[in-house]
């Protein structure tokens, strides 16, 4: 590889992370989805205009590539390609058509890819031009310093590093560009090797001045964030799209159904040890439309700091402290609820919902920006709950609130729900084969295309049986809804789900952070002796209820038979000769296949070229996208295994999994310590008492496949947790 070569490579790669910047925010400031895809592509284009081939293979290349990532983004559904591509040529006549009556808004989401890739293209070739051609990136620098900016004071993109990113890098290319220009300006000779000595100290230069900068002690903020006023003044100039809600809490609930828009707005962060779902309220009569809160009167008053409820148990309190970007008069709950503190001046009152709210001292409903929670760890005891086979000791009036259904429910909702649940005689067994089912592959969660039901149609009975797509409220309705069709006392739970991970603060607290697009809704079902236990049916969604595995289990150990050795006799000699026979004439059969493939490759080394290069794309997202993928794999794997090492294997995989989940083990940190942070880090023991298990099958000789038989529950439990 020449010196040429080699500085025109290492200006490809700072020009590819360059433009990358403008890519990182889209999934955070628009609702762009496979982000990694456009990023290839701009990989792909620019190695692309590297390399010494023709311009017409080169744009073919790049055409084909926006072809096939168009085709697993849109065309999944479609049988084949070549029906996608007749799809996929028509989906471009009938937009240009709207394009040239200016009817942008009903572009397709397809079309609107087609020309993103298109615009990304124009941007690659431009970034070459201007490194190669002109040797200039300044105004390009500059518009991406404008663009990350402008993101991070107006939007939820926090562009912190990207700035630091984009000095470095802008810097690089700014200097190394100049004195490519100095070179030819002046006609010096032997300009390889003079460029190396100066890159080398001009990458240290910018190195130690941006970490000096990034170290630096910094002034804060003159002027306040403009963001909140600039939003409350667009919402009263731009008001919302008929027919399409937006995504967020609404009280009103009476009419469920239709595609609705995100909105990535910070509705609260909240610092706390424990990750888990925030109740506002919950509802009890369902229509066939949507839901009504009719209940009974609210609960008494109380002050702020008051305890509400006393500590159920020997779980140590918890603190949850929230500070709210959008504020409403309830306040946001999680479970094992004790006290709340920060309305010093009015009191606080739940209504028949179970929803708490805020007064001030004249009676009216107050927001709160601050406030803190003190809760407790809710653990659920999975034999109680198995105990519970009919409502016979409940109440005749609270049974029938909740497992009230309409006189006009389908007869097939009903008989959906016996026939999933057949082969079960408790609740909770019930409950979660229809949980489930739900996330059998039947269904599919979709934020837009989802029906409305019609005048004389129930919009449960819609989505089980016609449509089968929709989001939380139609999972979490339906559910509910065929607990109670067959005598289960359920209701439904609405709030907001955990947030996204934000960093930990300098305690044990970890942070969250909380936005409109985490609205959400599931399930609670009543267990006399264990309260309203949660349930999540939504496909993606992950409970973080947490269930006692208290039930006994046989742990005796069984010594295996041990059988004694025979030698191989004739017979198996004779079979491994006739083996080795079959392995020469397999041999060569492998080498005249592999003479035909060499004539292949040397006939069609082009196509060949193409699909390696899709393969290395296709290998690249599913090592992107590895931690999602791989508990699944080792699910099926380890599937109804019990051999004498099936549990040392299991618990090698799992730590192997939790790593690049991202919940690491530090070094010389002791597996019991490790257990200890996993459990911490899901709320749960199932790490701790799985390790026990290990410890005594590696270290006392327990019997492994008893153990195995124990803890696979355990582990399927927190192999199901990392898939996110």
């Amino acid at each position: 590889m020449n010196k040429n070569f080699q500085s025109t490579l290492i200006l490809y790669i700072l020009g590819f992370f360059l433009v990358w910047e403008w890519i990182r925010p889209l999934d955070q400031i628009t609702h762009t989805g496979e982000i990694h895809y456009f990023v290839i592509f701009i990989a792909a284009s620019l190695s692309l205009n590297i390399l010494p081939v023709y311009t017409w293979f080169r744009q073919l290349l790049k055409t084909g590539l926006i072809i096939v990532f168009l085709y697993i983004v849109f065309g999944r559904g479609h049988t084949t390609f070549t029906e996608w591509i007749y799809v996929f040529f028509n989906d471009i006549y009938m937009n240009v058509k709207m394009l040239l009556s200016w009817n942008v808004d009903d572009l397709s989401d397809m079309f609107r890819t087609l020309l993103f890739f298109v615009l990304l293209w124009i941007m690659t070739y431009l970034l070459s031009y201007w490194l190669m051609i002109r040797k200039r990136i300044f105004i390009f620098y500059i518009m991406t310093i404008l663009y990350v900016t402008v993101l991070d004071t107006f939007t939820v993109y926090n562009a912190e590093w990207a700035i630091v990113r984009i000095v470095g890098i802008g810097f690089a290319l700014l200097g190394i560009l100049f004195f490519q220009r100095l070179l030819e300006k002046e006609q010096i000779r032997n300009r390889s090797n003079l460029l190396s000595k100066w890159v080398i100290p001009l990458i240290v230069m910018i190195v130690a001045s941006v970490f000096i900068g990034y170290a630096s002690p910094k002034a804060g903020p003159i002027w306040p964030d403009p963001v909140p006023f600039i939003q409350s003044k667009a919402e009263n100039v731009f008001p919302r799209q008929s027919g399409v809600s937006r995504i967020g809490y609404s009280p009103n609930d009476s009419k469920l159904g239709g595609p609705f828009l995100g909105d990535n707005r910070v509705v609260f962060i909240v610092k706390t040890p424990t990750k888990q779902y925030w109740k506002v309220e919950t509802k009890d009569e369902y229509t066939g439309k949507g839901w009504e809160k009719i209940g009974e009167p609210g609960h008494g008053q109380f002050l702020s700091g008051d305890i509400y409820k006393l500590n159920p148990s020997d779980e140590p309190v918890r603190k949850a402290r929230f500070d709210f970007k959008i504020t409403y008069p309830h306040i946001v709950l999680p479970y094992g609820f004790l006290s709340v503190y920060g309305n010093e001046d009015g009191y606080f009152k739940f209504d028949s919902g179970e929803k708490l709210e805020s007064f001030d001292a004249d009676n009216n409903p107050t927001k709160l920006k601050q406030y803190e929670i003190d809760y407790v760890r809710t653990a659920f005891s999975l034999k109680e709950m198995r105990e519970t086979h009919s409502t016979s000791d409940l109440d005749y009036v609270f049974t029938l609130r909740y497992t009230q259904v309409p006189k006009t429910l389908p007869d097939r909702v009903r008989d959906l729900a016996e026939e999933i649940t057949k082969d079960h005689d408790n609740f909770y067994d019930k409950a979660k084969a229809i949980e489930r089912y739900f996330k059998s592959g039947e269904f599919v969660y979709d934020q837009t295309d989802v029906a409305i039901p019609e005048e004389d149609q129930d919009y449960v009975d819609q989505f089980l049986f016609d449509t089968k797509i929709g989001y939380c409220d139609n999972f979490s309705t339906s559910m509910v809804v065929m607990l109670r069709s067959i005598g289960i006392p359920a209701r439904w739970a609405k709030g907001y789900a955990a947030g996204q991970y934000y960093g930990e603060t300098d305690g044990t607290d970890r942070v969250y952070k909380v936005t409109n697009n985490e609205a959400h809704s599931w399930v609670e079902v009543f267990f006399p002796t264990q309260g309203w236990v949660p349930f999540e049916p939504t496909i993606g969604f992950t409970s973080f209820a947490t269930v006692l595995n208290d039930e006994k289990k046989d742990t005796t150990p069984i010594t295996p038979a041990i059988q004694p050795s025979n030698p191989v006799d004739l017979e198996k000699k004779e079979n491994l000769e006739k083996e080795n026979n079959k392995q020469v004439k397999k041999d060569k059969t492998t080498r005249k296949s592999t003479a035909k493939v060499s004539s292949f490759i040397g006939e069609s080394k082009y196509i060949i070229i193409l699909i390696i290069f899709l393969a290395i794309v296709i290998v690249s997202w599913l090592y992107w996208q590895r931690s999602k993928w791989i508990p699944y794999v080792l699910l099926w794997k380890y599937k109804g295994k019990n051999s004498s090492d099936t549990l040392v294997h299991a618990y090698e995989e799992l730590l192997k999994q939790l790593d690049r989940f991202g919940v690491k083990r530090n070094i010389g940190q002791t597996l019991r310590e490790y257990a200890n942070y996993v459990d911490f880090h899901f709320d749960t023991k199932d790490m701790s008492t799985l390790t026990q298990c290990y410890e005594r099958a590696i270290y006392r000789g327990d019997t492994l496949e008893s153990e195995w038989e124990y803890a696979s529950e355990l582990w399927e439990n927190l192999i199901k947790k990392t898939t996110g």
